[in-house]
């Protein structure tokens, strides 16, 4: 939540939209992932070799709710598909490997939220001026 904030202020976006009834839920969101700590603390000193496939799993199961707040499909496909990719690859290669597919997975995402929201945009601005 520190980075989000820190990156809403260098973009320019308000980051607790009081009139957004849902930001609360937002906020809660991003707060029960504290809970998820506790499975990886967990997980750490148990298996510390499988600790890089915990947390993806962990970052994609913590997209869910997210798709549901956001209306995303996006958000909805890979909530799906991080995970099952982590475990896959968590399990047959070395770290370093889901490392860099989790970076490429962090690009991909990036620029399909982007074209999912500039689509809303379209759809917005067409919606608005009939």
């Amino acid at each position: 939540m520190p980075l989000a904030f820190l990156i809403s202020k260098i973009i320019r976006v308000d980051f607790q939209n009081k009139e957004n009834p849902l930001t609360n839920l937002g906020v809660l969101f991003s707060l029960n992932q504290m809970i998820y700590l506790i499975i990886a603390m967990w997980i750490y000193p148990t298996i510390p070799d499988k600790m890089l496939m915990v947390i993806a799993i962990i970052f994609g199961a913590h997209l869910l709710p997210y798709g549901w707040l956001y209306l995303s499909k996006i958000y909805m496909v890979l909530t799906i598909l991080i995970p099952i990719i982590a475990l896959i690859i968590g399990l047959n290669y070395d770290p370093y490997v889901l490392g860099l597919i989790m970076i490429l997975i962090e690009i991909v995402f990036s620029v399909l939220l982007f074209f999912e929201v500039k689509s809303l945009k379209e759809k917005t601005s067409l919606s608005d001026s009939k």
